[in-house]
């Protein structure tokens, strides 16, 4: 029996006080409420029960002290980023147990990062790793009647050389490490035999499927069994297969084992008739194996419940992953655990919404990036068929020098890996255990070289040691040779280990057309890797773009996008996944994919987008509350269910009168109104029905698609605004956002554009201290521009019109390097025009004015260089009244 499900505790004179034991075997009593907190580094005594703690903080774990993620561009007020020691004190009484040789062990699910506890004075122990799970045995400590003061000295001090976490995994990473109780606190009662306790927080009791065959099914399990009693003791060790009505399909009793305090291993070997089989989603199936001791007189001593899924999982270099036998392609995504104000202290009902999320998308798979998660984690995936990829978090570096790692390093990667392994063995979910992630990435930021590759190897051996019937893989980032025509992979970089083909399967974290690259590199590098690994089977563990909710761009393909900052318009991260999800979908040999990240989540080195401290490159915000358009191409193109959804909901007020109209969904066609008008049917093909040019009227505009999807009739509405005139388009070139003037003139985002490309006079990331200034009234107006061979088909009403075009010259140090031509609808408007010549120099504003009528609704302006690359940065189109 467990209490968090009892409804019998009391608060007397402050002590969380248990009732009665019941006739259970084993009793876990939480301990997550009454306790008091203290954030400080300076606190001596706290320790000792006299300690006089009344004025601290009354909290209930789960708890973190550290707040952070929030919208805007600075840091909140309630912000708290320290990183250091956080002290908890409780007072509770044990249960009462009429047993002499009762036992009591203290379990942490999860204390960030570093724990160092003491009961009533004695010191239990210490525990270092923010993931996983833990116990001390404190029968020898504890009061089992009276008063019991339990003390835990939480520290997630920053990893540094020095520090207190030097060598305690991970040293760095794209996420916050939370201090405190931020996961369950139990209190966990067995007679002297009893299964395992200390097993690195694990079972005690571990069960693999040998083998399957369509009338039975093979399963090993293990049990450590130990007794802590003075003397020996003979037990009984059964073994029984329950089916998920609770019906005992096999069991198997041992010959009575002489049980000392030095664990025991029982093993059992139980053949299940006419297996149901763990099928993924397709058949969840969950047996349980349940592990009972007994004395010599038949008195329960202990019992232990595990879950079994009967599976089979196999990859294959060209084929991909199977399950059973049947191929299936794992359509993923990462998850972090933290959300707003609770950070990492979350609930079950926040793990179910989730993985709610997941399956709303159609994903069957889900790597729990980049550590241990909380075991409801795992166990939800058992219970829907979500196939898992389960990590430690050993991240990015194995030292601060780029050094091998240290043998402190070495241990707790260790510790960490066997802790993962041992307890979530039985759960049929996890399909691979990874190592590491990106370890080789500092050498690509030519910051030391990176040699992690004996630490690889032995966390390899030893994951294959743990648990042969399960596969290796790890995260890589940085592997030399694979970018497209070799650029970028030798330039700049410190020597590395090759860390790929250290573990059975690899993954790939690849941004192309984020961080690097073109879209079009992705098949080009993936194909590549094939390639220089035929015999390794390879999935992309890691791709995905940012999105601000408030940030949007009329083509996200204007210009640069600017991965470190701002903005991140919602737009580039919707064409950022169509154009990867079809580089993806179409390479068979992929195992799986997992899209960076199904949600927003906390970063302290994070300044982007609209946010401060949050990587939003989720497909759904940090609060759960908001499924970006990204998220719903991936349910229209991953899932059965019936999707229809108009793009571009929260980009309200429009800067252009004509656009193009898109809608994610899974119908063969769908059909367009405006303002209750018929704008006629789109097919929708990979997921994406667009309509063309359709033309917004000034003030509101009401939208709805329609569609039947076999047989269901769905529907999707949204409303814009257009405030401006038909005939009045202002066009910021090479700029993907738009731009108000300093005159409050409103400019679009690069628009109607064919040919050249969008850049910025300074790269993304350039430092506030080092960008270019131009010499002009409205400096923000001029800096961004189109360079190339272009045109402008810019739709307007019929009418004469007055065009201004805009230059800055970014590069050239003296007149005539850069020398083009503009047209307008075929008829010279500015020849041979030199934009240093003219404006007298490099980052000089100049602009020209020039008018032209529209042809049947059109004015096509034209750049076309004859000397280097013509270039402009706004074009700005008015009437010209008669």
């Amino acid at each position: 029996m467990s209490l968090r499900q009892w409804a019998g505790w009391v608060l007397c004179a402050g002590l969380v006080v248990a009732p009665a034991f019941a006739a259970d075997p084993r009793l876990a009593v939480d301990l997550d409420h009454g306790w008091r907190f203290q954030q400080s580094s300076d606190l001596t005594g706290v320790e000792s029960p006299s300690f006089d703690d009344s004025t601290w903080s009354a909290v209930d774990v789960p708890h973190t002290w550290n707040r952070l993620g929030n919208p805007g561009t600075t840091r909140a007020p309630s912000t708290n980023t320290v990183q250091g020691i956080g002290w908890y004190r409780l007072r509770f009484a044990a249960p009462r147990r009429p047993e002499r040789d009762s036992r009591y062990f203290l379990q942490f699910d999860g204390v960030g990062a570093i724990a160092d506890v003491w009961l009533n004075g004695h010191y239990l122990g210490k525990h270092a790793g923010a993931f996983s799970r833990f116990r001390f045995d404190a029968t020898a400590a504890i009061q089992p009647s009276g008063e019991n003061v339990l003390v835990v000295r939480a520290d997630n001090s920053r990893p540094r050389p020095g520090s207190s976490t030097a060598a305690v995994i991970p040293l760095s990473g794209d996420f916050f490490i939370f201090g405190g109780i931020y996961r369950g606190v139990t209190l966990v009662m067995t007679r002297s035999a009893h299964v395992d306790l200390l097993d690195y927080g694990g079972p005690g009791v571990y069960a693999r499927t040998d083998a399957i065959l369509p009338t039975s099914a093979a399963v090993r399990v293990s049990s450590r069994v130990v007794n802590d009693g003075p003397r020996s003791v003979e037990v009984s060790v059964e073994t029984a297969i329950e089916d998920a009505a609770g019906h005992v399909v096999a069991s198997i009793s041992s010959p009575k084992v002489a049980l000392t305090a030095k664990v025991a291993v029982v093993p059992a070997h139980l053949t299940v008739p006419n297996p149901r089989l763990w099928q993924g989603m397709k058949d969840p199936y969950l047996y349980r194996v349940v592990v009972t001791l007994r004395s010599v007189r038949g008195e329960i001593l202990d019992r232990v419940r595990q879950p079994l899924g009967l599976r089979q999982v196999a990859f294959d270099p060209d084929k991909g992953f199977f399950l059973n036998g049947e191929h299936v392609f794992l359509r993923g995504v990462s998850m972090h655990q933290d959300r707003p104000v609770n950070g990492w202290a979350i609930s079950s009902a926040d793990q179910e919404q989730d993985f709610d999320y997941l399956v709303d998308l159609g994903g069957n798979a889900v790597r729990l990036a980049h550590y241990q998660h909380d075991a409801r984690s795992y166990e939800i995936a058992d219970e829907r068929g979500i196939v898992v990829w389960a990590e430690i978090p050993l991240v990015n570096q194995v030292s601060f020098d780029g050094s091998a790692a240290s043998e402190a390093l070495a241990a707790n990667a260790t510790q960490q890996l066997l802790e993962l392994i041992r307890q979530n063995y039985n759960h049929p979910s996890i399909a691979a255990w990874s190592i590491a992630n990106e370890v080789d990435l500092l050498a690509t930021l030519s910051k030391g070289p990176s040699k992690p590759l004996s630490l690889l190897e032995s966390l390899h051996r030893l994951a294959k040691s743990e648990d042969p019937g399960r596969f290796t893989t790890l995260a890589d980032c940085c592997e030399v040779g694979l970018s497209p025509n070799g650029a970028g992979d030798t330039a700049n970089t410190a020597p590395r280990d090759a860390v790929v083909g250290v573990t059975d399967l690899v993954g790939y974290n690849r941004y192309f057309g984020w961080y690097s690259g073109k879209f079009s590199d992705f098949g080009v590098m993936l194909d590549a890797a094939h390639a220089r690994h035929p015999r390794l089977p390879i999935s992309v563990s890691e791709y995905g773009a940012g999105a601000a909710l408030t940030q949007h761009s009329d083509d996200p393909l204007g210009g640069p996008i600017n991965p470190h900052g701002r903005p991140h318009p919602e737009e580039y991260q919707e064409l950022y996944h169509e154009a990867s999800w079809r580089t993806l979908e179409s390479r068979p040999y992929l195992w799986g994919v997992f899209i960076w990240n199904l949600f927003d989540f906390a970063s302290d080195s994070r300044a982007e987008g609209d946010l401060t401290d949050i990587n939003e490159k989720g497909l759904v915000s940090y609060d759960r509350t908001t499924l970006k358009d990204a998220f719903y191409f991936y349910r229209a193109s991953w899932s059965a269910k019936p999707t229809l959804h108009l793009v571009g909901r929260r980009y309200t007020d429009r800067s252009y009168a004509v656009l193009d109209v898109k809608a994610y969904s899974n119908a063969t066609a769908a059909r367009l109104t405006l303002n209750g008008h018929d704008e006629g049917v789109a097919p929708c093909t990979e997921g994406i029905c667009l309509w063309r040019d359709i033309h917004l009227v000034q003030g509101s505009n009401e939208l709805r698609a329609t569609a039947n999807i076999g047989g269901v009739q769905a529907s999707d509405d949204l409303r814009w605004m257009f405030s401006g005139s038909p005939a009045v388009v202002r066009i910021k070139a090479g700029d993907i956002s738009g731009y108000v003037a300093a005159d409050t003139v409103r400019y679009g985002s690069d628009m109607y554009f064919v040919g050249g490309e969008g850049k910025g006079i300074d790269p993304p990331d350039t430092p506030p201290a080092k960008r270019s200034v131009v010499e002009a009234a409205d400096p923000r107006l001029y800096d961004s521009f189109r360079e190339g061979e272009f045109s402008y088909r810019i739709p307007v009403p019929d009418g004469r019109y007055q065009i201004t075009a805009r230059f800055v010259e970014p590069v050239a140090r003296s007149a005539g390097e850069r020398v083009f031509d503009v047209d307008v609808n075929g008829r010279r408007a500015l020849k041979a025009f030199d934009v240093f010549a003219a404006a007298g120099g490099k980052l000089k504003a100049i602009e020209r004015t020039f008018s032209a009528s529209s042809d049947h609704g059109t004015l096509v302006v034209s750049f076309r260089p004859t000397r280097g690359e013509a270039v402009v940065s706004s074009l700005a189109v008015t009437p010209i009244k008669p």
